[in-house]
């Protein structure tokens, strides 16, 4: 029985549109690990943070080296993630397409999906153990401040 008789076209429609929102990027966010933006992770090359956690030459050259070593790896898993999605989105406009195997897709997504958020955990959790127990506290202040405040790019712009 196909997926869309059995369960309805919306709801197929909708489970293709949640499983197809991207996520944060592999990378995340410049300032914040764990973030969703554009600068690769690169959280301590921003002035302001890297001065109020009191970063030395010697932990910026460690996180570097992290994110340099997880980069490729990370860009494939996500890269795999959105060749899953792909597929899934070519599997619900096959009217052909049985309910088996768009399911079977779906724990494909999840799967890819799990992988890369070890991954990145697993790259997070190593740069943390680059900070000290006191920059890990700052930082934590300075990630809730910010989410508190609900800053955005623009708005962190205009206070730098």
């Amino acid at each position: 029985m196909r997926l869309g008789m059995r369960f309805g076209l919306m709801p197929a429609l909708a489970l293709a549109a949640t499983l197809a929102t991207p996520g944060a990027s592999a990378l995340a966010d410049e300032r914040w690990p764990g973030g969703g933006g554009t600068h690769h992770g690169k959280f301590w090359r921003r002035d302001k943070v890297r001065h109020q956690l009191r970063l030395t030459a010697d932990e910026v050259e460690r996180l570097e080296d992290i994110l340099a070593r997880n980069r490729q790896h990370l860009e494939d898993m996500e890269a795999d993630v959105k060749r899953n999605r792909a597929a899934l989105d070519a599997l619900l406009t096959d009217a052909r397409a049985d309910e088996a195997t768009v399911l079977a897709q779906v724990d494909q997504i999840e799967h890819a999906r799990a992988m890369l958020g070890k991954a990145r955990v697993a790259m997070l959790l190593e740069m943390r153990r680059v900070l000290t127990p006191e920059q890990q506290r700052q930082l934590g202040e300075l990630r809730e401040k910010r989410k508190a405040h609900g800053d955005d790019d623009r708005k962190e712009k205009e206070n730098d």
